[in-house]
């Protein structure tokens, strides 16, 4: 029979025990790049021109996981005004021709059609509007927070 071990009032099996060893999380700092990259354990070196940074506390881990949010934040805007510069034009020529074919339609089913398709541009342009924000695998929302 396996011996066990009580480990924060929960019985566990002897040979489970090594498992509650904590990990530190590790984050690589480029101050030259004002760059945030997520580390590998603790034992591997930093890539070269980055600091290494181990959070031994939820405190350090929150404070560097915000400044990588804030980062990917930054991030996401540059890509979208990219997009935004690219696919606008496109966009107001393919509605205002969408718009006249509508106008200048023979019968309903070719109305209907370039009715959805003003609706699908209209969605899309929505789903780009969309922010997300991106959590690590050791964070999370609790309740109401």
């Amino acid at each position: 029979m396996t011996d066990w071990v009580k480990s924060s009032d929960v019985w566990v099996p002897k040979h489970l025990k090594p498992a509650n060893k904590t990990v530190n999380m590790v984050f690589y700092y480029s101050q030259k790049l004002d760059r945030i990259l997520v580390g590998f354990p603790e034992n591997y070196p930093a890539p070269f021109g980055f600091q290494k940074i181990v959070c031994r506390s939820a405190h350090e881990v929150e404070k560097w996981s915000e400044r990588l949010r804030q980062q990917e934040r930054r991030d996401d805007e540059m890509k979208d005004e990219e997009r935004e510069a690219i696919e606008a034009p496109l966009r107001e020529y393919a509605r205002k021709e969408l718009q006249h074919l509508m106008a200048n339609a023979r019968n309903n089913v070719n109305r209907d059609f370039c009715r959805q398709a003003l609706q699908r541009i209209d969605e899309m342009e929505r789903k780009n509007k969309m922010k997300t924000v991106r959590f690590m695998h050791a964070e999370g929302f609790e309740d109401g927070k």
